[in-house]
Formats: structure tokens, C-alpha cells, sequence
């Protein structure tokens, strides 16, 4: 596959990451419902799939502390989500700069 159309793939899925995550969070904000096996899916399979992300999250509960998601708060997940967001959007920006460069 031609790098700048893996690059391209690339940026797509992150975007869609992002999107997914941030509809949860926003359901959540406005309804105050959160689909709470959805959510920590969300969480689980980007850590599985995404060792940059996997490292982040280890190095985070070593400075605030782990909790198992299935016993955490709502707040809690969100915070999670919203951590994968942030994280993803940085992601985001790296490809979007390594391709300019590419140019």
C-alpha cells in the first residue's frame, strides 16, 4: 500500500476513534446516561490495539492509580474516554504534521 494512502487510512480511523468517544462523553453530558459496557469497550480495545496509547495509560495510573473499569463510576469512565480523546487528537496532529513533511 502506498505510504500516503496508509497515512490517510490512518488519519481516518483516529478520526473515527475521536468521534466515537466523544459522542459517549457528549450522551453522557447532556442525558446523563452512559452505556457503561460500550464505554469501557471503547476503552479496552483502543489499549489492545494501540501500544503508544497502552504505554500513556500505564504511565497515567502509576502517577493517579488504577481502578478496574467494571467497578468504576460513571466519572471515572468519561474521564477515561476523554483521556483517549485528548491522546488520539495529539496522534492526529503528529500525522498531520509527518505528512506535510512528506510533501
Amino acid at each position: 500500500m502506498d505510504n500516503s494512502i496508509k497515512t490517510e487510512c490512518d488519519k481516518l480511523s483516529v478520526v473515527k476513534d475521536i468521534n466515537e468517544r466523544q459522542n459517549i462523553i457528549r450522551q453522557f453530558e447532556t442525558t446523563g446516561f452512559l452505556d457503561r459496557n460500550k464505554a469501557i469497550n471503547k476503552i479496552t480495545s483502543l489499549q489492545i490495539t494501540d501500544t503508544e496509547l497502552l504505554t500513556a495509560t500505564k504511565l497515567k495510573q502509576v502517577a493517579s492509580g488504577s481502578v478496574n473499569l467494571y467497578q468504576a463510576d460513571d466519572n471515572t469512565i468519561i474521564s477515561n474516554l476523554q483521556f483517549q480523546v485528548n491522546f488520539l487528537i495529539s496522534k492526529l496532529g503528529k500525522l498531520n504534521l509527518e505528512d506535510r513533511n512528506e510533501i
